[in-house]
């Protein structure tokens, strides 16, 4: 089994975290993306350092034995500051990286995720999010290993609940996370559904009675 260490993410993290949030819009989002690849890297590393610190606050990072950033996830804690995804300066960073008809394609995506909006609030449970293991990385527990340290964070706030949000065409995420433990409790349908990207939010008792 590979030594996996879970570490909080650090501003030193910032490319390995943009590259690996790169790796999971391909995944989730594919086309939402384009324009050169060190281009898109760079606009996420934008978007990381424009949040300042509520980039990092709750973010995790999964290393391997050489200690090489191999994945990352994310908390949102009832009523902590959210991590804006297109900070203020997104659009000119996105033309300035990736060119003009891949910051359009960009921009149409990001607005159709505005209507599959979840509002997290249960204040009994944190929101994970974010979470992705590199590809070549994958298939040796590096994932479940991430989640199960997430998970402990909760529950050391005293929660005893976690969600996440995945979307509706991500069934091999889904599968990974009922293997886990986690049931669906939300699902966008309706005329959101129609217009945004559909997805569904899954939850997961953390403390034991």
């Amino acid at each position: 089994m590979p030594a996996f260490t879970i570490r909080p993410a650090t501003t030193n993290d910032v490319l390995d975290i943009a590259r690996l949030i790169v790796e999971l819009y391909h995944a989730e989002l594919p086309g939402a993306l384009s324009g050169a690849r060190e281009g898109q890297e760079r606009l996420l590393a934008y978007t990381l350092e424009a949040n300042g610190a509520a980039a990092f606050d709750h973010r995790y990072v999964v290393c391997d034995e050489q200690q090489r950033v191999i994945g990352t996830g994310m908390l949102q804690f009832p009523g902590a500051p959210v991590f804006e995804r297109a900070p203020r300066g997104t659009l000119a960073a996105a033309l300035r990286e990736i060119g003009l008809l891949p910051t359009l394609q960009l921009a149409a995506t990001v607005s159709r995720t505005l209507f599959g909006v979840y509002r997290h609030d249960d204040a009994q449970s944190a929101l994970i999010h974010s979470v992705v293991v590199a590809a070549a990385a994958r298939g040796r527990g590096a994932g479940q290993l991430l989640i199960a340290a997430l998970e402990d964070r909760i529950r050391t706030r005293g929660l005893a609940r976690a969600r996440l949000q995945v979307l509706v065409s991500n069934t091999g995420a889904q599968r990974f996370y009922r293997r886990l433990g986690y049931r669906e409790v939300w699902r966008l349908d309706g005329w959101r559904a129609r217009l945004g990207w559909p997805s569904l939010v899954m939850e997961k008792d953390i403390v034991s009675l």
